[in-house]
């Protein structure tokens, strides 16, 4: 089955969390990897790298990185330290897809979270072809849980499970920065 966390709100990752843990507690091995993500920087990763039975890998570098036409478009961006993707951002979003298939091949866990993939899906750090195949040809024989905004149509049309998180108010736009133990 696929489940997608998805939309402009907060809390996506965080239900994807949830619903690893309770696979968990029904003795299932969960495997979370994190596109565009550092695991050692979210406080979550002290908990769950001590769970066992969820294993957690991270394919991305710190700090935040966009198209750098979306960083001309936006000026803004730059000032509140957002930098433009370089090779590395490619690589490691495609060593992140060739991490999760080789699990799925080597049986190696039952649900596979793949948090941020859709983010790396719409900037095109990964090609949506490979995915989509992948998952077509996979969907029946594990549980994928997928995160991210600008979840895209062809991944919605072939999901089991769409939650929605919509953003109603935030403290990033009055300029509060992301809580630590909260935010990440």
């Amino acid at each position: 089955m696929i489940y997608i966390f998805t939309g402009n709100g907060k809390g996506k990752t965080t239900a994807a969390i949830g619903t690893g843990i309770r696979a968990v507690g029904a003795g299932f091995k969960v495997l979370m990897v994190q596109f565009m993500k550092v695991k050692e920087l979210s406080s979550e990763y002290n908990v769950l790298s001590k769970l066992e039975n969820f294993d957690i890998e991270s394919f991305g570098r710190k700090g935040f990185y966009l198209p750098q036409e979306e960083l001309e478009k936006n000026p803004e961006l730059k000032e509140k330290g957002f930098k433009p993707f370089s090779k590395i951002d490619y690589q490691m979003a495609n060593d992140g897809i060739e991490f999760v298939i080789n699990a799925v091949i080597n049986q190696t866990h039952d649900v596979i979270i793949m948090d941020e993939l859709c983010v790396a899906l719409n900037y095109k750090l990964i090609e949506e072809n490979r995915v989509e195949n992948f998952l077509k040809e996979y969907k029946n024989n594990f549980h994928f849980i997928i995160t991210g905004r600008y979840c895209p149509d062809w991944l919605m049309e072939i999901a089991d499970l769409i939650t929605e998180m919509r953003e109603i108010k935030h403290p990033f736009h009055k300029g509060i920065p992301a809580q630590k133990g909260l935010d990440y």
